[in-house]
């Protein structure tokens, strides 16, 4: 964080500052209670209890306020800032703080690629700038204010995920981060359990747009039929495309299935390049793709950003391949999983399994569906039964609902088993699995009988 003066900080969020607010150095700036020390500005959301006696062990410990709360008589009164609205007075700082600094910032949101586009692109950019970044996939809302407090003086560029699980997510999001740059990954069913229909869901994401203030760059997946039925009529900057389409800017040419990532050529300004990407899947060079283009706008030339992309590192528990025990091959995909990721990575391990290779599927549920859980369970195991998978094995309640849709559209019944815990799993595993079976995890429950059972089966 920059060192900020307190009167400014006030001046900000329309409040005259007295004369003991002035020349007071404000070095963190929180809502999380644990972390007051001195010289620290603290946001009370949700009129949580304030730790007035710790408070007093530091020095210039200022509360922002909309309420009493007890003991506050116990502290110098010119440390409680009163104010009539919190949540106003929040974002008047949140936006005065990220405007200090005249820096490309790069949302990315869609409903599966978000990390790793953000990873590619971060690490496309490290070694040539300073570059501030959501870490790993910690992309809930309670993170965004620290996230824009690791913006300071050094910093060149910022890059974060902008995820949504419920309405208003994007638009809070935006007035964190005031995006420069937009990206939208690919679109589909996920969190409709807090947004109640797949149509409110799509106009949430969209709501970058809105968030960007209808100008700067918008980056799109022009392969997805959801971002292509967006409206931006109203959208003042300029667009940028990317995907398999003809008519995309950065166009996917071909891609190839490598033993360890994907090889995929691609076009930009009627001149074709060739790159590689750690990570298998159709999706890794949808999101390779994503991440040139938006480094390629923010000044990096292409053929060094293709050379820094054959050096990422691909995310764990993002199809992870490792190698189990017994000539076992094991496929960690337990970070998510909603129908689009397990489309894919079903998709994927179709295509990397050899004919001689029993294709395991052990699969945990698909998490925050909503009322249309039934429906994508459905096509779920529709999709099982025509990846070709030899045995399915489900784990907790939830899950058994791939069963039967897998078995109506072809799944061997006697090649489907259930199991309620990771010991089950384990003496099923010790009498089962034969050397060159494929074993592919997917789950979307936080699971970690998940992270159990891989961990055993490894070599």
């Amino acid at each position: 964080m920059k060192t900020l003066l307190l009167e400014n900080i006030l001046t900000a969020m329309n409040i005259q500052p007295n004369g003991k607010h002035k020349g007071i150095r404000i070095k963190t700036v929180t809502y999380d209670r644990f972390e007051i020390r001195s010289h620290t500005l603290y946001f009370r959301w949700n009129n949580r209890e304030v730790p007035v006696e710790r408070i007093k062990n530091y020095k210039n410990v200022f509360i922002v306020t909309d309420t009493p709360f007890s003991h506050m008589e116990k502290l110098n009164p010119e440390q409680i800032i009163l104010v009539k609205d919190l949540k106003d007075s929040f974002f008047k700082f949140t936006s005065y703080y990220r405007h200090l600094f005249n820096i490309p910032v790069v949302a990315i949101t869609g409903t599966c690629g978000k990390s790793t586009t953000k990873e590619m692109l971060k690490h496309i950019l490290e070694e040539t700038h300073n570059v501030q970044a959501t870490i790993s996939s910690k992309n809930a809302d309670y993170y965004n204010l620290s996230y824009l407090m690791g913006i300071d003086e050094n910093t060149d560029v910022a890059v974060f995920e902008t995820a949504v699980s419920k309405k208003g997510d994007m638009t809070e999001s935006c007035k964190y981060f005031f995006p420069t740059i937009g990206i939208m990954t690919m679109i589909d069913v996920d969190h409709t359990d807090k947004i109640r229909s797949f149509d409110d869901y799509l106009a949430e994401k969209a709501k970058i747009i809105q968030g960007m203030n209808n100008e700067g760059i918008l980056i799109l997946n022009s392969d997805d039929p959801y971002l292509s039925s967006i409206d931006t009529s109203k959208f003042k900057g300029k667009i940028i495309t990317f995907g398999k389409n003809k008519n995309a800017r950065f166009r996917i040419k071909k891609f190839q299935y490598d033993p360890s990532g994907m090889t995929f050529w691609m076009e930009y300004k009627k001149r074709e390049y060739k790159g590689y990407i750690p990570g298998l899947g159709e999706h890794s060079v949808y999101n390779a793709v994503a991440s040139l283009a938006a480094a390629s706008l923010l000044g990096v030339d292409i053929r060094y950003a293709l050379k820094r992309l054959s050096s990422y590192h691909h995310m764990r528990s993002h199809f992870q391949i490792m190698e189990g025990r017994n000539q076992i091959t094991l496929v960690d995909d337990t970070w998510k999983s909603n129908p689009a990721s397990l489309r894919k990575g079903l998709e994927t391990l179709s295509r990397i399994a050899l004919p001689s290779q029993r294709k395991i599927a052990v699969l945990g549920r698909m998490a925050s569906l909503g009322k249309y859980a039934d429906e994508e369970y459905e096509k779920a195991g529709q999709l099982i039964a025509a990846s070709g998978v030899d045995i399915l094995i489900t784990k907790g309640f939830i899950a058994k609902d791939f069963q039967k849709p897998a078995i109506e559209a072809g799944v061997n019944p006697d090649s489907v088993y259930h199991f309620s815990d990771a010991d089950e799993m384990k003496r099923f595993f010790d009498s089962f699995l034969i050397p060159n079976d494929i074993v592919y995890f997917k789950t979307g429950g936080n699971d970690s009988d998940f992270d159990d059972v891989i961990e055993y089966l490894r070599n």
